[in-house]
């Protein structure tokens, strides 16, 4: 679960930074990548954005994927990115229940929404899930097994 608790980390303390020291957007890359903090009370790119039953939803999917993960057969692929999808929901988690909205702050010039490093994790989670799909990695429960 070390990666659960990295992502957690990670997120929550460049939220934090981002919070007590952004007041203007900031240019880390003229041009293509800048941090512009806002809040999002939505999900992925603010949709349901006055939908309270969103965070409740979000909780039960993100302990479910918690509790089914310590289950499943899968590669080492594909478990580092599954806790990473699991890291990253919780971060996003916290900061609903603490804030009452998600801080994003990463905004890329040619991508449409703002997002964090927990909405990063997640989708490098979900690539590394996908790898570990198209190479055919075995499970942890295969070692000694042909495929």
């Amino acid at each position: 679960m070390f990666w659960v608790a990295f992502v957690v980390l990670m997120d929550q303390l460049s939220k934090m930074l981002i919070e007590k020291f952004l007041f203007q957007p900031f240019f880390v890359i003229p041009g293509f990548l800048w941090f512009t903090y806002t809040r999002n009370t939505g999900i992925v790119f603010g949709l349901f954005s006055r939908a309270p039953w969103v965070l409740w939803v979000t909780f039960a999917v993100t302990l479910a994927l918690s509790f089914i993960s310590g289950f499943i057969k899968s590669s080492k692929l594909a478990r580092v990115g599954l806790q990473m999808i699991v890291g990253g929901a919780i971060g996003n988690i916290v900061d609903r229940f603490r804030l009452g909205y998600v801080v994003d702050f990463i905004n890329l010039r040619y991508f449409p929404a703002i997002f964090n490093i927990a909405d990063l994790f997640i989708t490098f989670g979900a690539i590394l899930i996908l790898l570990s799909l198209l190479l055919g990695e075995k499970s942890l429960g295969d070692k000694g097994q042909q495929r």
